[in-house]
């Protein structure tokens, strides 16, 4: 909170206090009473806090959203909760101290009880319930406004008392992109590089989307966009679908009874995080802090406490920096008929929800980018800022940004996002000013493959971002599955391909914020817990590495599978399979022989011998290859500074060029990964007869395709017989053709496998994406409504005759519960500008 003289740009000497009182005092020339030695302050609400000697007590919802009762027999009863800070080393009161210093605390507040007792706020003063009218009241003196909107106060006699006349302070950001675009990477961000990000709803509750992959955060929507799917599902699970039951009711089983902040956050400081983002408020509308703007909120609601505030107070205390996150950009077409458009309605059965209980509205609602949506998002914003004091202001993609006729960082958008974009960069303004007034140093985020600021402004950020170079400042919010949101069966990447991202994020002057989905109790999904593990232990080991580490020349060298950092003199190889034979850093060639001062490997006690060569430094890995597993990291010291800045490529653009492009929805089509556990097996023939691990087999299928075909017809697809010919093959020009099997009922998938014939000489090479859909009538040819799956690709290597590929899963799990099957294919050679493959068979097994 701003003092008094701050609000009007005067100086205090050093022998002055900041209350209000010892400032009317100074004004009114009464210097023997300008020091004391404690200040008390308090509003009308009868929120405290008292400084006394470089201590604070805060009993005040400024930092922690309480509300203490009024009067001194709510003190002797005992106050809720209290926060002690040792302002004098810890400026923006970051750092609870109330459990190490207990008698302090003691002390703080038994002073603070005589004052209350005498009804005063600070000894031998009366009470005051503003001091700005009090002051303005007993002076008579008035702030003047300046043409730039910011208030002075000229004080004739500044002399006598020490007070000096200034104009107004200059704050660093005044308003503008151009000046935001300026804002510094914090140290904590930059060398930080591990975070942890949440996502935790009444959403967490469900646990469930259809196929049991993607994003099921979002389940809240699509349990009204795909009724025919998601309403028996919750007929049988709850009893009720909408209008009688909807996802108003599902929020009050969100109640997080087994949830345990300060075990979070011990675990996310033993695993190696150095920060944590924190659902605040996702898409649905829900608020998962203390909020006076909305009744759907945590603390009225569900779990019936602050988990905002309650996690960030336990993040604190272990040493982490805290960002509640802020989704409500995507609002008002979450639960809408039309989303990224300006203004939409309400579903049929969302406004008959409203209707039987308005008070529906306030989480459904509103359906349009009007002002009092805008106003209202920051007001939200602003109360989480001024509640939390969060070191990062986290938002998400802003869709409407490119969408409904607006582009708007190319200066074309409607009125209301106009009056939106605004808004937005007088909240960035506001948060990165009002840090700087405490001396915190914070940064933001700057989200989307269309980034929603100006370049500059935060670092990139896109979903499971991985940038091709070294790019400016960013961040890949990464997930361990398909979900962010809990999702119960999904599937796992490996701990080797988590660990190999984070090393690879990082190489490129990335960060790797990785996710996690707690299940609605606040408990953690085990397999999740067991990579965050297997991650920090990697981290004990290869930290040096990593944390404070900036890029090299190059990030990696593919021919040794060599991944750098940098860190002063010293230049980290990372080798992402065990190192076993001697490798030379061809990014060292032309290094003296002086140059290099030491080489070893972490987590290894066995000396590495090295020596130089014309072709780069040449290191021989010991026999012993250490502790670390999954990548193995070489210390490299130098005589000079490593890490080279212009190799950096600023434009965002071009950064962001070849990255995956993420489906809003929470799909991939552009690069479909297979699914955590699978396999692919590839077997050739120069007969029919001569497979033997991949026999064809009739399937009882009905095929269908999305175009027209040519050549044989498509029923011989599933008779089981491999004949020498073209197969159905999709007219010239087609390139996006696809066939589907419908099984006729949803059977748990165990293979799906492809054959094809050499025709010509290149027509037996398969280039596939796979998709799988539950749905109970067909889903169409929108891949959207699918599950990916996995995908295939044979090009380049050696061909037979016949050629068998087979997407398969391990013996303890299934590919999933589908009735439907699509093959995507997709061209492999550019003659035709068409699918080329002749395929002769397509199967599918299960269980």
């Amino acid at each position: 909170m701003a003092t008094f003289a701050e609000y009007f740009s005067v100086d205090l000497s050093d022998d002055v206090a900041e209350d209000s009182i010892s400032f009317l005092n100074a004004m009114l020339d009464r210097p023997g009473k300008n020091v004391r030695t404690s200040v008390v302050h308090h509003s009308i609400a009868g929120h405290f806090s008292i400084r006394q000697g470089g201590w604070k007590l805060l009993l005040a919802p400024g930092s922690g959203g309480w509300t203490a009762p009024v009067g001194v027999a709510a003190i002797k009863a005992g106050l809720p909760e209290m926060q002690l800070y040792r302002i004098n080393e810890d400026f923006g009161e970051r750092h609870n101290v109330i459990e190490q210093y207990p008698d302090k605390a003691k002390e703080l507040l038994t002073l603070l009880e005589s004052y209350v007792a005498k009804g005063r706020s600070t000894p031998g003063q009366p009470q005051s319930n503003d001091a700005e009218i009090d002051l303005w009241k007993k002076t008579n003196w008035q702030p003047k406004r300046k043409k730039n909107a910011k208030s002075e106060l000229v004080v004739s006699n500044a002399a006598k008392t020490g007070v000096a006349a200034t104009g107004p302070t200059k704050r660093p950001y005044d308003g503008s992109w151009e000046a935001l675009q300026k804002m510094p990477v914090p140290e904590w961000f930059d060398d930080g590089k591990i975070g942890i990000f949440i996502h935790w709803g009444p959403y967490s509750e469900i646990g469930y989307r259809k196929g049991s992959r993607g994003y099921a955060e979002h389940v809240p929507k699509l349990l009204y966009e795909d009724p025919g799917h998601y309403y028996p599902y919750m007929q049988e699970r709850w009893g009720g679908k909408p209008p009688e039951f909807g996802y108003k009711d599902i929020v009050p089983e969100f109640k997080a009874e087994k949830w345990d902040p300060d075990q979070w956050a011990q675990l996310f400081e033993e695993v190696g995080a150095k920060y944590v983002v924190f659902t605040a408020e996702h898409h649905d509308g829900w608020a998962n802090w203390d909020s006076d703007l909305t009744p759907w909120n945590a603390v009225e609601m569900g779990p019936k406490r602050d988990l905002v505030g309650d996690l960030g107070k336990a993040l604190r205390q272990h040493g982490l920096k805290y960002a509640p996150s802020y989704h409500r950009e995507r609002h008002t077409g979450f639960f809408a008929q039309e989303k990224y458009v300006v203004h939409s309605e309400p579903r049929e059965d969302i406004a008959e929800e409203i209707r039987r209980m308005p008070q529906a509205a306030s989480l459904y609602g509103p359906f349009s980018y009007s002002k009092a949506f805008v106003d209202d998002y920051v007001a939200r914003w602003k109360e989480i800022q001024e509640k939390y004091h969060p070191d990062m202001l986290w938002v998400d993609d802003f869709p409407i940004y490119t969408r409904n006729g607006n582009q708007v960082r190319s200066g074309r958008m409607k009125p209301e996002i106009k009056y939106l974009d605004d808004q937005m960069r007088r909240m960035i303004t506001d948060f990165m000013n009002d840090a700087a007034d405490r001396g915190q140093q914070v940064y933001c985020n700057n989200k989307g493959g269309n980034p929603n600021w100006p370049a500059g402004v935060g670092c990139l950020e896109k979903d499971n971002l991985k940038l091709k170079v070294i790019g400016p400042k960013w961040q890949s919010c990464t997930t361990f599955g398909s979900s962010f949101g809990y999702l119960e069966g999904d599937r796992y990447r490996t701990v080797e391909s988590v660990i190999h991202e984070l090393v690879e994020v990082v190489s490129r002057n990335g960060n790797f914020l990785i996710n996690i989905g707690p299940k609605g109790d606040g408990t953690l999904v085990p397999e999740q817990v067991e990579r965050l593990r297997a991650m920090g232990q990697w981290l004990k080991i290869n930290g040096d590495a990593i944390y404070g580490s900036r890029y090299w020349k190059v990030s990696d060298q593919g021919d040794e599978r060599l991944v750098f950092t940098t860190k002063g003199n010293n230049l980290y190889a990372i080798k992402m399979e065990e190192p076993s034979e001697p490798f030379k850093i061809v990014g060292t060639a032309g290094w003296k022989s002086d140059e290099v001062r030491s080489v070893r490997l972490l987590g290894a006690d066995a000396n590495v011998s090295w020596s130089m060569t014309p072709q780069g430094l040449r290191i021989v890995p010991p026999d012993d290859s250490g502790i670390s597993r999954y990548a193995w990291a070489f210390e490299i010291v130098t005589i000079r500074n490593q890490h080279v800045p212009n190799v950096i490529q600023n434009d965002a653009d071009e950064a962001l060029k070849g990255t995956r492009k993420v489906d809003l929805e929470g799909h991939d089509l552009s690069e479909i990964q297979n699914l955590p556990g699978t396999s692919v097996v590839i077997e050739t023939a120069n007969s029919p007869e001569g497979f033997q691990k991949l026999v064809p087999k009739v399937c009882d299928a009905v095929i269908t395709t999305n175009h027209m075909t040519s050549n044989d017809p498509v029923a011989l697809l599933t008779d089981g017989k491999l004949e020498e010919g073209f197969g159905p093959v999709f007219k010239n020009g087609v390139r996006n053709g696809a066939y589907k099997l419908d099984l006729g009922a949803v059977h748990s998938i165990s293979s799906i496998t492809s054959w094809s014939h050499n025709q010509r000489g290149f027509r037996g090479h398969q280039r596939i994406a796979l998709f799988g859909s539950d749905a109970s009538t067909d889903p169409g040819w929108d891949l959207r409504q699918y599950v990916p799956l996995g995908k295939i690709d044979t090009s380049g290597q050696a061909i037979g005759k016949f050629r068998a590929a087979s997407l398969r899963s391990s013996d303890e799990e299934t590919l999933g519960k589908f009735r439907w099957i699509v093959w995507a294919v997709a061209p492999i050679t550019a003659a035709g500008g068409g699918e080329n493959t002749a395929f002769q068979e397509l199967s599918v097994e299960f269980e």
